[in-house]
Order: structure tokens, then C-alpha cells, then sequence
């Protein structure tokens, strides 16, 4: 209780800000300007809507192809606050604005814990958790209507947060639990595209934490961890797991995409400014944390002594790397999942992510 009223006044202060930067969605009828949003959303979530009128649970549409499974689509959500809105109020768009606010918070939120976490300084804390929610991969790409990329992209810190502590406590089987949860809550979402660079970012902190003189010991228990994380998010998450990878076979999806469609639009390094600094004027992709972010980012990497500050700026160089189509994306389109996967611009996510923490 005494750390929860500590954290009160800037979780109110983030929630206050989620609210009031996407007030003009809390109208009546409001809802955003854009194609994913307006119609694959809002076609799932009146699929929802309809089921739950039957007391039935939304797995399948019969509005396209003659009848299809609808929780085999991997972007379609399975249960989820959008799902619970629309149980709640009947109402698909209040759902979806809700969900959208909601999440925008969760997003800060986690960040904000787990900043904390890293340098016991909740005014630091909080700088971190406003860099996560206000960027430019947030403002580019993630909350013009991809719910369901928001609602994984809002799960990442809680995800290595309790990873972490599953790690470096003795309450690892507890914090193994929780990371399994929420990587299962990726997955019924429909955002499995942040599910491949959430694990891919959590497979890398597995093989960085190896790295110590009690390599037989942490090998153990970081064994133990990822076998329980892996073993409770396939568990929750095979209602919806299952029937994707059967209908990925049967998909366009059955064979690799080309290795042009998986570069997508790499960011240009020539732009690398324009877009880890500020997107002013830029159109493209950005994950631009602003002027006074890339600021306090620099200041943090030379803190570069302590091992978690090496892991975010290799995480941080790892992300630019593959987001710019160089030798990295070779190997990351050889690696399976990846090589399913368009657009390696949406690695810059890793970039946000680990610049936030520094």
C-alpha cells in the first residue's frame, strides 16, 4: 500500500493525460480518421457484438469468404478490453475509444513501473513513461487506429518487468507466472506482431543475464523461468494460437514473404535524425523521442558502467540496424516468425522501448 500511494499522484497525472490528449474522442459518435479503425475494427468488434447478443463467444464471421473462423485471423482480437467494453456497453465504438484511451494509459503506465524499477526516481520514472506514450512511432504508426498493435505495445514493460524480477528475485516462479500472462494477453489481442519483438527482445535479456561468473546457477534458473513463461502463455493463449497456425497454412502466409515485402520501407540512415530526434516535416515512419529525450537518452548511455544500460543501448542498436535493412535483416529474415513478417521499419518499437528506459 505504501508504494501505491508513493506511485499515486503520477499514475493519476498519466491518466489525466491520456484523457485529456484524446478528449475529442470521448464524444458521442467521435471516432478516428482512419481505414483500420473505421473498418477492420469496427467490423470485428460488431462480429463481437452480434455473438454476444446470441451468448455466444465471437469465433467465427459469416460476413466474407462464406463463413470463416474469425479468432484464426491473427489481428483480430480474442479477448481483450475492447471485448469487455463491448460486453459491458453494447455499444462497438464507445468500446473501441474506451480501449484506445485505456490502453494509451497502460502504455505509460508499465513504462513508468518499470523505469522505476531500474532507478528508484519516480520523477525520472515518469519522464520515461511520457517519452513511451508520446513518440513518434506512437503518433506514426501505433495509435492511428492499430488497437491491436497498441494493446501489445502497451504490455512490452510490464512483460520485461516482471522478466526481470523473475530473474533477479525470489519470487521468480510468481513473476515467471505474470510475464507468461501477459505474453498470452499479446497474443488473444491480435497483436502478434509485437508478440515476435516482445520474445525476440526477452530471448536477448535471457542470453545478456547469462553472462555472469555464476553461469551454472543463473543458467538454471533462467531455464526454469522461460519453460514456465512459455508453458502459461501457450496454455492461456491456445484458443487463439491454435487455430492461427492451422490457418497459416492454408494462407498466403503458408510460404515466406519475399524479402522485399519483408524489408517494407527501411528508415534511411541518412534520416536517422529525423527519425530517433524529431519527426518535423518527415513523413515516413518515425520513432522521433524529441530533442530533450535524445538528450537525456545520450546522458544515460554514458552511464554505460552499469550492465542494463550496455543491454538497452545494444538493444537500442540492434533496432536501427534492422529497421535500416543492413546485415542484421539478413539474419533476422532466416529466422522462423520473422521471415512471416513485413515492414522491418516496426523494429524502431525496440528503439522506443529501450530509449524510453534510458
Amino acid at each position: 500500500m505504501k508504494k501505491l500511494n508513493a506511485n499515486f499522484t503520477a499514475v493519476i497525472a498519466l491518466a489525466l493525460l491520456a484523457l485529456f490528449f484524446l478528449n475529442q474522442i470521448l464524444h458521442k459518435g467521435a471516432i478516428l480518421n482512419n481505414v483500420h479503425y473505421i473498418n477492420d475494427l469496427a467490423f470485428v468488434s460488431y462480429n463481437t457484438k452480434e455473438a454476444l447478443e446470441n451468448s455466444e463467444l465471437p469465433l467465427w464471421t459469416p460476413y466474407f469468404y462464406s463463413g470463416h473462423p474469425l479468432l484464426a485471423i491473427p489481428e483480430n482480437y480474442m479477448f481483450d478490453m475492447n471485448f469487455l467494453f463491448v460486453f459491458l456497453f453494447r455499444n462497438i465504438y464507445l468500446a473501441m475509444n474506451l480501449s484506445l484511451i485505456l490502453y494509451f494509459f497502460i502504455a505509460g503506465l508499465g513504462m513508468y513501473f518499470l523505469a522505476d524499477e531500474f532507478v528508484k526516481n519516480k520523477k525520472a520514472a515518469f519522464i520515461s513513461a511520457i517519452i513511451y506514450m508520446f513518440n513518434g512511432l506512437m503518433h506514426s504508426f501505433i495509435i492511428t487506429g492499430h488497437i491491436n498493435i497498441l494493446e501489445g505495445y502497451s504490455l512490452v514493460p510490464f512483460i520485461f518487468l516482471f522478466v526481470h524480477k523473475a530473474l533477479k528475485s525470489r519470487e521468480w516462479i510468481f513473476y515467471s507466472i505474470l510475464a507468461g500472462v501477459f505474453f498470452a494477453l499479446q497474443i488473444l489481442s491480435g497483436s502478434m506482431i509485437l508478440f515476435f519483438y516482445t520474445a525476440l527482445l526477452i530471448s536477448f535479456y535471457f542470453a545478456f543475464n547469462l553472462v555472469s561468473r555464476n553461469f551454472a546457477k543463473i543458467l538454471l534458473k533462467t531455464v526454469f523461468a522461460g519453460l514456465i513463461i512459455v508453458i502459461i502463455a501457450l496454455s492461456l493463449s491456445a484458443v487463439k494460437l491454435l487455430p492461427v497456425l492451422e490457418f497459416t497454412k492454408m494462407s498466403s502466409r503458408a510460404v515466406n514473404v519475399s524479402f522485399n515485402e519483408f524489408l517494407g520501407h527501411p528508415i534511411g540512415l541518412k534520416d536517422i535524425g529525423r527519425t530517433i530526434v524529431t519527426n518535423l516535416g518527415y513523413s515516413e515512419i518515425s520513432a522521433a523521442i524529441g530533442i530533450i529525450g535524445f538528450i537525456l537518452l545520450v546522458f544515460g548511455i554514458f552511464d554505460f558502467k552499469k550492465r542494463m544500460i550496455l543491454f538497452f543501448a545494444a538493444v537500442i542498436l540492434f533496432s536501427l540496424l534492422f529497421a535500416s535493412g543492413t546485415f542484421v535483416a539478413d539474419i533476422m529474415y532466416k529466422i522462423p516468425g520473422f521471415d512471416k513478417q513485413r515492414h522491418i521499419e516496426r523494429a524502431l518499437v525496440l528503439f522506443v522501448f529501450a530509449g524510453s528506459v534510458l
